[in-house]
């Protein structure tokens, strides 16, 4: 479904240092040392019900943890678009990038829970959870056997641009109060937060799957 009208530049990344657009998996591995995963499917679902729910009020807090996050996930989505492209390249740094991350198809849980230290908007005191909140119920078994999949499957319903449109409009709808009904619909925005559940379970799979050693790499 498309809501935008993309220019040439909307396909590159705009939040990315040069660091990043080098070797996007830094931010894959970012994105988890500002939240542990448990916490982003937390905030994914609150979005989700301040979006749907007219005059659904946030309060002063949770507006920032709201603004903060959807920067985040921004970031995210730009890096992913970028690993997406590594997926089918034919330039040696990239391909071996990609192989090198597609790796131990069969872990699921983390060696180490609760690892991430947070950002200044939370004092830096994520929250904390038991091993079991770490299992990616939103993937089926061959997701979870190859998570760059989900990530090739996540553009195939749109594309960078419109995905930077979607959050965006998903941002406004939650913080005033419309809901998502009045507007592109409630069966958009739950396709939407189902995309995002899958895109982050995936990428979390590949955070803690990568190479133990990753000097060359990181």
């Amino acid at each position: 479904m498309s809501f935008a009208n993309p220019t040439p530049y909307d396909y590159l990344p705009r939040r990315l240092h040069m660091e990043e657009i080098g070797n996007p998996y830094l931010i894959v591995h970012r994105f988890f040392t500002w939240e542990n995963l448990p916490e982003w499917r937390n905030h994914l679902d609150k979005w989700l019900r301040a979006a749907l729910m007219p005059g659904f009020q946030l309060n002063r807090y949770e507006l920032v943890e709201l603004f903060v996050r959807y920067e985040f996930i921004e970031i995210l989505i730009e890096a992913v678009s970028l690993i997406k492209g590594l997926m089918n390249s034919f330039h040696l740094p990239g391909s071996k990038l990609y192989h090198c991350m597609d790796v131990d198809k069969e872990k699921l849980i983390p060696d180490e829970l609760n690892t991430a230290i947070g950002y200044f908007n939370n004092n830096y005191h994520p929250n904390i959870f038991e091993e079991q909140a770490y299992y990616p119920v939103h993937l089926d078994n061959d997701e979870k056997a190859q998570p760059h999949q989900v990530i090739k499957r996540f553009f195939e319903y749109q594309n960078l641009p419109q995905y930077r449109d979607a959050l965006y409009w998903w941002y406004v709808v939650a913080i005033d109060h419309t809901s998502a009904g009045e507007s592109r619909g409630e069966e958009y925005i739950i396709k939407i937060h189902a995309m995002f559940q899958k895109l982050i379970e995936a990428v979390h799979l590949i955070h803690i799957r990568r190479p133990a050693n990753n000097d060359n790499l990181f």
